[in-house]
Protein backbone atom coordinates (compact mmCIF):
# COMPACT_ATOMS: atom_id res chain seq x y z
CA UNK A 1 0.00 0.00 0.00
CA UNK A 2 1.41 3.83 -0.90
CA UNK A 3 0.33 6.82 1.11
CA UNK A 4 0.63 10.38 0.35
CA UNK A 5 -0.66 13.86 2.35
CA UNK A 6 -1.79 16.74 0.78
CA UNK A 7 -3.68 19.71 0.82
CA UNK A 8 -6.81 20.43 -1.39
CA UNK A 9 -6.38 23.54 -2.64
CA UNK A 10 -10.13 23.87 -3.82
CA UNK A 11 -12.41 22.41 0.20
CA UNK A 12 -8.76 23.50 1.86
CA UNK A 13 -9.41 19.66 3.93
CA UNK A 14 -6.43 17.75 4.30
CA UNK A 15 -6.31 14.46 1.57
CA UNK A 16 -4.74 11.26 2.44
CA UNK A 17 -4.62 9.26 -0.64
CA UNK A 18 -4.09 5.45 -0.49
CA UNK A 19 -3.34 3.26 -3.43
CA UNK A 20 -1.97 -0.38 -4.73
CA UNK A 21 -0.35 -0.45 -8.07
CA UNK A 22 -1.71 -3.91 -10.41
CA UNK A 23 -0.46 -4.64 -13.59
CA UNK A 24 -2.99 -2.88 -15.48
CA UNK A 25 -4.37 0.25 -13.06
CA UNK A 26 -3.65 1.75 -9.84
CA UNK A 27 -6.87 1.23 -7.11
CA UNK A 28 -7.13 3.06 -4.13
CA UNK A 29 -8.90 5.51 -2.29
CA UNK A 30 -8.86 9.40 -1.05
CA UNK A 31 -9.85 10.13 1.93
CA UNK A 32 -10.34 14.33 3.25
CA UNK A 33 -10.97 15.94 6.78
CA UNK A 34 -11.11 19.49 8.04
CA UNK A 35 -9.27 21.40 10.13
CA UNK A 36 -12.38 21.41 12.38
CA UNK A 37 -12.97 18.01 11.57
CA UNK A 38 -16.69 19.12 10.58
CA UNK A 39 -15.80 17.19 6.85
CA UNK A 40 -14.57 13.13 6.97
CA UNK A 41 -15.19 11.58 3.86
CA UNK A 42 -13.82 10.02 1.05
CA UNK A 43 -14.13 7.90 -2.51
CA UNK A 44 -12.79 5.17 -4.09
CA UNK A 45 -10.63 5.58 -7.33
CA UNK A 46 -9.08 3.56 -10.21
CA UNK A 47 -6.49 5.08 -12.49
CA UNK A 48 -6.09 3.33 -15.76
CA UNK A 49 -2.01 2.21 -16.18
CA UNK A 50 -1.75 4.13 -18.96
CA UNK A 51 -2.34 7.27 -17.18
CA UNK A 52 0.43 6.38 -14.59
CA UNK A 53 3.47 8.19 -15.34
CA UNK A 54 6.61 6.38 -13.35
CA UNK A 55 8.38 10.28 -13.54
CA UNK A 56 5.43 12.33 -12.78
CA UNK A 57 2.55 10.33 -11.11
CA UNK A 58 -0.97 10.16 -11.26
CA UNK A 59 -3.85 12.02 -11.06
CA UNK A 60 -6.97 11.74 -8.85
CA UNK A 61 -9.43 14.08 -7.53
CA UNK A 62 -10.48 15.04 -4.17
CA UNK A 63 -14.23 14.56 -2.56
CA UNK A 64 -14.97 17.66 -4.00
CA UNK A 65 -13.79 16.92 -7.39
CA UNK A 66 -10.45 19.19 -7.62
CA UNK A 67 -7.94 17.31 -9.42
CA UNK A 68 -4.72 16.41 -7.36
CA UNK A 69 -1.60 15.16 -8.56
CA UNK A 70 -0.21 12.32 -6.71
CA UNK A 71 3.54 12.14 -7.16
CA UNK A 72 5.70 8.80 -8.91
CA UNK A 73 7.40 8.23 -5.68
CA UNK A 74 4.78 7.79 -2.55
CA UNK A 75 5.39 9.58 0.75
CA UNK A 76 4.99 6.25 2.91
CA UNK A 77 4.68 2.49 1.87
CA UNK A 78 3.34 0.24 3.88
CA UNK A 79 1.61 -3.96 3.67
CA UNK A 80 -0.23 -6.16 5.42
CA UNK A 81 2.40 -7.68 6.29
CA UNK A 82 4.89 -5.07 7.18
CA UNK A 83 6.06 -4.82 10.79
CA UNK A 84 5.29 -0.73 10.11
CA UNK A 85 4.91 2.12 8.00
CA UNK A 86 8.25 3.55 6.46
CA UNK A 87 7.83 6.64 5.92
CA UNK A 88 10.52 9.44 4.68
CA UNK A 89 9.82 12.46 5.28
CA UNK A 90 11.19 16.03 4.19
CA UNK A 91 12.78 18.66 5.78
CA UNK A 92 11.69 22.25 5.77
Amino acid sequence: MNYYWTDCPQCRCHVAVQWTAYPNRLSGSVRRWSVDRSINDGRPFEVPAAEVSPETGFSTACVCGQALAVPAKPAAVGGERSAGLRVELESR
